[in-house]
């Protein structure tokens, strides 16, 4: 069921339209972003060099934005997965299967 689910969400994520940049939602969202970035970088110390997950160097505030995404993206995969097997569950139950 789990390789099923990495499935479905790997195709929902490449073929979601729901936030491209021509849309309200894709526009709000990166608004969000630009305004956590500027928050971030205006903190004392954000712009020290650290290393990122390749061995380069990155502003500090940079990795965090790294780090939120990752944290962000692991919570949707979550949430959409299990709403798949809650929709599962309710078929099933419908169905009588």
């Amino acid at each position: 069921m789990e390789n099923l689910l990495d499935l479905i969400y790997e195709t929902y994520t490449e073929n979601n339209p729901a936030a491209p940049k021509t849309t309200a939602a894709g526009r709000a969202a990166r608004a969000r972003d630009k305004e956590f970035e500027a928050w971030l970088r205006e903190i004392s110390g954000m712009d020290r060099l650290v290393e990122d997950c390749v061995g380069g160097k990155i502003p500090l505030w940079e990795e965090i934005m790294v780090r939120q995404g990752s944290v962000c993206c692991a919570w949707e995969k979550s949430a959409f997965e299990e709403g798949m097997k809650v929709g599962i569950r309710l078929m099933m139950e419908a169905y009588s299967l």
